[in-house]
């Protein structure tokens, strides 16, 4: 082997991975924030349908022009605004790979952490600036002067994992104040929230919206995510950073249905954002744990030196959390999924046996 690629593959091992469970759960999954509540067998028949319409020999072209016009009319913007990727992970690795190469990156944290493990694989540097009130809504002057130094900035909006969103008019104040940086705002969890920037996104010529079908869609398996910003950053997305058919046709074809379909996604958003709250009023009468409000479809909760009682009382009752541990000044903390009305009540009894 080379010493220049030894040295290169040494250098990699040494970042940090985003992690990905190591096998598949045998129990109540609520680690990943998928929607569990849009009803499996009416994907099932989706898919179905889909592979009736759909020829594997051809490629996709009339399926992308049909989900860019989804896509339009789910948005209300035209599809000149709008690029399509293989999940916004993809989005993000060739924004960074091709666009952000040699620039640095302020980020929130904590944050989305594949978006920091991806601009570490790189060579960009991360300024990591953290997020310090209860609510993380209060506008930070300590991440602006980072920001003011870098080239690109990324703000999640709605925050993962923690799942607060900064006041409309703070996050629009910061936007103005970087109007010669490249911002990523990230609304992966955008259906769940009070509000988006979509309406807002089109008065800039540096901001880039991500967005997703992986969460409120419930089509995390088929890995479509889209991104929206003025014509002329979304024409060259797609004409030369984005390879020419970057998903499969059955993902193009059943992302279109989804979105055909939005009234019922939409009934199982409004029922996740009610267990949500009611999940949030149920914790907080335990004073030894901290839950924070959220704006996404799933909660972020403090659990202090209860975090190893806790994550032993769940895994005997086979339910799967995203274990974060201590993470930016927060102590041994977990982030739930918001499930069913079941899959949560039986989340909440686990959660009550530790300390009742």
């Amino acid at each position: 082997m080379t010493k220049w690629f030894a040295k290169k593959l040494t250098e990699i091992s040494k970042f940090d991975n985003y992690m990905i469970p190591e096998k598949a759960v045998d129990g109540l999954k609520l680690d990943a924030n998928e929607n569990l509540v849009l009803d499996k067998k009416f994907i099932y028949h989706l898919a179905l349908q889909a592979l009736k319409d759909i020829d594997f020999r051809q490629y996709p072209i009339k399926e992308f022009e049909e989900l860019y016009l989804q896509l339009a009319k789910y948005t209300k913007m035209d599809k000149k605004y709008l690029a399509i990727g293989n999940g916004s992970d993809q989005i993000i690795e060739l924004i960074l790979s091709i666009i952000g190469k040699n620039q640095r990156a302020t980020v929130f944290t904590p944050t989305f952490s594949y978006f920091i493990n991806r601009c570490q694989l790189h060579g960009m540097l991360v300024d990591e600036v953290p997020l310090k009130t209860y609510d993380n809504v209060r506008y930070n002057k300590e991440f602006l002067k980072s920001a003011r130094r870098s080239g690109l900035v990324y703000i999640c909006s709605p925050n993962n994992p923690m799942g607060s969103q900064f006041e409309r008019k703070l996050l629009l104040e910061m936007i103005n104040t970087l109007q010669d940086k490249l911002v990523l705002i990230d609304e992966a969890y955008v259906e769940f929230a009070d509000y988006s920037l979509i309406s807002d996104v089109l008065n800039y010529d540096n901001v880039i919206l991500l967005r997703t079908l992986s969460k409120a869609f419930g089509l995390a398996g088929a890995r479509v995510g889209y991104l929206i910003s003025n014509s002329r950053i979304a024409d060259l997305f797609r004409s030369s950073i984005q390879s020419p058919y970057p998903l499969s046709i059955m993902s193009v074809k059943i992302a279109s249905l989804m979105l055909s379909h939005f009234d019922y996604v939409n009934e199982t958003v409004q029922l996740i954002k009610y267990e949500r709250n009611r999940i949030i009023d149920r914790l907080a009468r335990i004073k030894d744990i901290r839950v924070f409000k959220s704006q996404a479809n799933f909660i972020f909760i403090e659990c202090y030196d209860n975090y190893r009682k806790i994550l032993k009382e769940l895994k005997k009752e086979r339910i799967s959390v995203r274990a974060l541990g201590n993470i930016d000044g927060y102590k041994g903390c977990i982030r739930v999924t918001i499930g069913t009305y079941e899959m949560n009540k039986k989340f909440l009894k686990s959660i009550e046996n530790v300390f009742y």
